[in-house]
């Protein structure tokens, strides 16, 4: 029985007309407005997580070249010693 009148209201909505109401231009008026909204203003978390990355990133090498730095020092001096004592 519940069939039945499923079918009838799908032939029903089937002979029924859409509205002639055109609503496009204010639907897209709509979306560009919510889209100009949206562009406009950045993503202020990935700004920041990018700013705070790069610091910690340019802390990384700068202890990485002041530490390899102050390796080769002290290679290169055990070497001038150890060269000056085999003379």
């Amino acid at each position: 029985m519940k069939k039945i009148q499923f079918h009838n209201l799908i032939s029903l909505a089937q002979q029924e007309t859409p509205p002639r109401v055109d609503v496009a231009d204010s639907v897209l008026a709509t979306l560009s407005g919510v889209a100009q909204q949206v562009a406009a203003e950045p993503y202020r978390a990935y700004l920041w997580t990018g700013i705070v990355s790069a610091a910690v990133a340019a802390c990384i090498v700068i202890a990485t070249a002041v530490t390899l730095q102050g390796g080769s020092d002290s290679v290169s001096e055990m070497m001038s010693y150890v060269s000056w004592v085999t003379q």
